[in-house]
């Protein structure tokens, strides 16, 4: 036949053109120029990268007469009969059918004779790794102490299969695949040289078959002319593959990426029905993904296996998305991959992945999440004007301080005993009486007695009743501390308001109220919790009312009949003529309505939350 493959027609037929193996080239041609050659050689790497070939260059550099330099001259009789494969002092073994010990038997009594034509022998050993362990055993000696005329040369595709005894004697040197972008070059001046008429976006499609073997994509790459007459095109050449086409895995990879449901199942559901393999199919999608992740982290990079046009359109295909987006689109398909290895229904894997990356959560950027915030604090200013109580603030620093809880209520049966805390439970055993925590008023410190807090006020700040009020709630507090009711006083003995004074009907009910919560924490603590932070809004007709702050969570437990039953009991047992509970939501006093607030329901609405508790802030500086 007058055809010869483009696979051995394009051989290389010097060290330059040996392709994508700098590395190995450059020492070998400066061990040949300063004559410090070797007596053994171990070429490992993959298939089709140039073992082979570089192997029977150096043996004709080694055996040209008429070389100046590293590179064999071409021209002489020897170069000739080696290029022909004619040369008797170049001897090629295949390990695979000549592995046993006598063949090597036959090598050792060979490599006593002087070569025939130049200086050297060489013995070519492909695929080495196919030789028996008697083989290398009987080849040790002779590899590690040859005549001086003889240079081995070992080929394998697999040098863990080599004895570390045979590693120890040889030069090795490590062929890589071949990087895409030059397969792409190697090939294009090819085809040009072959004078055949192509489409550049098909040479990407033989390259990712080939997977880094200049040999496969050249086989490829015949395959390919054959079947599309003498042309090389992409639609053709992925037909002739079994790969999707580049144009399709990009339509999908713009589905994805713009949310379109529909889009990428139809592309799946075309892929499957032309017969198309998924796997590969979903290898492509990913590879592409990875590119436009590259190119999306770092719009500057440069790609070795892209053009200029290609890496610009995949940064405009990245747009549609942000690079979270994007990366959480990759690792969906290669969650996908791993699964379409290994399910039985491969299709199904594809299809569930590409609902997931349309149908992700798109992240919102800090920026507009802070953007909304501010927001929806003008709209909280402008709610609240300048007249607004300083409760109704809800930011650190504007007005003054909402108040704080009650920290100690103290009532002649719990004499001794401490306060409780909401959502707390009390510890075990007899607990010593806790500080009071005194209620911060605007414009004093906590412990300013009542008369200079009186004073310290800026004239017109309260409005009568509100001296009254204060009047008749400072009278109450030193009725209490007479009578030993729970009212406290600093150590200066000034007296102090506490979160609630028991010196009235509302703080009578609170101390009875916060009896029953401590005799159901008794009994039962986590109901006790959810009472902790409940409060008593009054008794009608024989019902207390209570008002329960919390998520629905707290309202299940008490809505529970058993829980409600012990809660009741406890009722009827401290508070007389109470027989029934009736619980409300929502937390009253200072903090009612605190959930209805425009502030608030800003907050739940960005954020997609719900109110668990309303608790007052604690004053500036307290717990330091």
């Amino acid at each position: 036949m007058s055809y010869q493959v483009l696979a051995r027609k394009w051989r290389p037929q010097a060290f330059d053109a040996v392709v994508g193996q700098e590395a190995v080239t450059r020492t070998l041609r400066n061990a040949l120029a300063s004559g410090r050659i070797a007596h053994a050689y171990l070429f490992a790497g993959p298939r089709g990268v140039g073992k082979t070939t570089t192997a029977r260059l150096l043996a004709r550099a080694l055996l040209c007469p008429e070389r100046k330099g590293p590179e064999p001259c071409g021209a002489c009789a020897v170069c000739r009969e080696a290029q022909a494969g004619t040369l008797v002092d170049v001897i090629e073994i295949d390990a695979a059918s000549n592995r046993g010990i006598e063949e090597i038997r036959a090598l050792r009594e060979n490599v006593k004779y002087a070569p025939a034509r130049g200086r050297f022998k060489i013995y070519i050993i492909d695929e080495a790794h196919q030789l028996t362990a008697h083989a290398f055993d009987a080849l040790l000696k002779t590899l590690e102490e040859p005549p001086a005329h003889v240079v081995f040369v070992l080929a394998t595709t697999d040098p863990r299969d080599i004895p570390p005894t045979v590693l120890s004697r040889v030069q090795r040197f490590d062929f890589r695949p071949i990087a895409p972008d030059l397969l792409v070059r190697s090939l294009e001046r090819i085809l040009v040289e072959e004078k055949v008429d192509f489409e550049p976006a098909a040479l990407p499609v033989v390259v990712r078959a080939a997977e880094g073997s200049l040999r496969d994509a050249l086989s490829l790459l015949d395959t390919a002319i054959a079947y599309g007459e003498g042309r090389l095109q992409a639609d053709t050449v992925s037909g002739l593959l079994g790969a999707t086409a580049p144009a399709e895995v990009r339509a999908f990879a713009a589905a994805l990426l713009a949310h379109d449901t529909t889009a990428a199942l139809e592309a799946v559901d075309r892929a499957a029905s032309e017969g198309e393999d998924l796997g590969a199919f979903a290898r492509d999608v990913i590879e592409l993904l990875r590119r436009v992740l590259v190119l999306k982290a770092a719009p500057s990079a440069r790609l070795a296996d892209l053009t200029a046009a290609e890496a610009d359109a995949l940064r405009a295909l990245g747009e549609a998305a942000s690079l979270d987006e994007v990366l959480y689109v990759v690792r969906a398909f290669l969650e996908a991959d791993a699964l379409m290895r290994e399910s039985p229904h491969p299709r199904v894997e594809l299809e569930v992945a590409a609902v997931r990356a349309t149908r992700r959560p798109v992240p919102q950027a800090l920026d507009d999440v802070l953007r909304r915030v501010d927001e929806a604090h003008a709209r909280l200013a402008q709610y609240a004007g300048p007249t607004a109580p300083a409760q109704e603030s809800l930011l650190p620093g504007e007005g003054a301080p909402p108040p704080r809880p009650a920290a100690t209520r103290v009532g002649p049966e719990r004499a001794g005993g401490g306060g409780s805390r909401p959502g707390a439970a009390p510890p075990a055993g007899p607990r010593a009486p806790a500080e009071p925590s005194p209620r911060p008023v605007s414009g004093a410190s906590p412990a300013t007695p009542p008369a200079e807090r009186a004073s310290a006020a800026p004239a017109g700040a309260r409005s009568p009743g509100d001296r009254s009020g204060a009047a008749a709630r400072e009278g109450a507090m030193e009725g209490g501390d007479r009578e030993g009711t729970g009212s406290t006083r600093s150590e200066g003995g000034s007296p102090t308001l506490t979160a609630e004074t028991p010196g009235g009907p509302d703080g009578e009910l609170a101390v009875a109220w916060q009896r029953v919560v401590d005799e159901v924490m008794a009994r039962k603590p986590m109901v006790g919790a959810v009472l902790a932070q409940a409060r008593p809004l009054g008794v009608t007709d024989g019902e207390l009312a209570i008002a329960v702050t919390g998520n629905h969570f707290h309202r299940d437990m008490l809505a529970d009949r058993a829980n409600r039953d012990i809660v009741q009991a406890a009722v009827r047992r401290n508070l007389r003529g109470v027989d029934r509970l009736a619980v409300t939501e929502g937390g009253g006093g200072a903090l009612a309505g605190i959930e209805s607030h425009p502030a608030v329901q800003a907050a739940l609405a960005e954020f997609e939350g719900e109110v668990v508790a309303v608790r007052p802030r604690p004053p500036e500086g307290e717990g330091q």
